[in-house]
């Protein structure tokens, strides 16, 4: 497909997320909301040209599960969604960006503040309640994206609220392929790059793969008894399935 056709499927895409989003998500069951979102995610990958290999799978029992993944770029969250849509926490700058930022306010998205330490005790009592309700949560311990040929030390803020809660935890692992007769990815969204640039270097780029590799769910309590400990479990199998793909 030409780059002008891609450019109209994806603008068609974004018109057709943003009317199920304001007309239909509202009144849908939480099953039907899953699978909207979960195929919109799929064919925006397709637009992206973004081709998905998922090791493992998602967990037989029904949760709900605060998943931690590696974080390289704003497309991960529909990489995950693609598998099984949950909802996130994201920085509050998401909330401004163009389109993508009211999509991600319309599905349930947490934004939070790093420079407060209020917001963070308050986005901690919402992850509770988002979990108690039933819905799947996710976020990015690093708390920052890296250039994917690494893991960052994860941050020990957010991960208060599931020892408290005893949440059970499913950790991921992401990568993104080079593709042939490349020196890197164009998906890392990494320093001082603007959404709309990270938006047409991808559209730029050539195919490219990316892989999710789904750990194995485990109690909070089991992995540490306080945020330290629960960081460095968490970040050794990250590093593990990365590693494994």
């Amino acid at each position: 497909m030409s780059m002008p056709l891609r450019i109209l499927g994806l603008l068609g895409l974004i018109l057709r997320g943003i009317l199920t989003t304001a007309l239909v998500l509202p009144w849908c069951s939480r099953a039907r909301r899953r699978r909207l979102i979960c195929h919109w995610s799929r064919r925006l990958l397709q637009y992206l040209r973004l081709t998905i290999q998922v090791q493992g799978a998602w967990p037989d029992s029904p949760g709900p599960y605060l998943l931690t993944s590696n974080h390289i770029s704003w497309v991960d969250i529909f990489v995950i969604h693609s598998v099984h849509p949950v909802r996130f926490i994201s920085k509050s700058e998401v909330r401004h960006w163009p389109i993508f930022g009211w999509l991600a306010a319309r599905t349930g998205t947490l934004f939070l503040s790093r420079s407060s330490r209020r917001q963070t005790l308050e986005i901690g009592k919402a992850m509770t309640q988002v979990l108690q309700a039933g819905d799947d949560l996710g976020f990015f311990p690093e708390s920052t994206t890296s250039d994917g040929t690494s893991i960052l030390p994860f941050k020990t803020s957010l991960l208060q609220s599931p020892l408290d809660c005893q949440a059970t935890l499913l950790p991921i692992a992401l990568r993104y392929s080079v593709p042939p007769g490349h020196s890197e990815s164009a998906y890392p969204f990494i320093g001082d790059m603007t959404f709309m640039e990270s938006l047409v270097r991808v559209l730029k780029s050539p195919p490219s793969q990316v892989s999710l590799s789904l750990g194995t769910p485990h109690k909070a309590l089991e992995l540490g008894t306080d945020r330290r400990q629960l960081a460095l479990q968490l970040h050794l199998l990250t590093q593990q399935l990365r590693e494994s793909m």
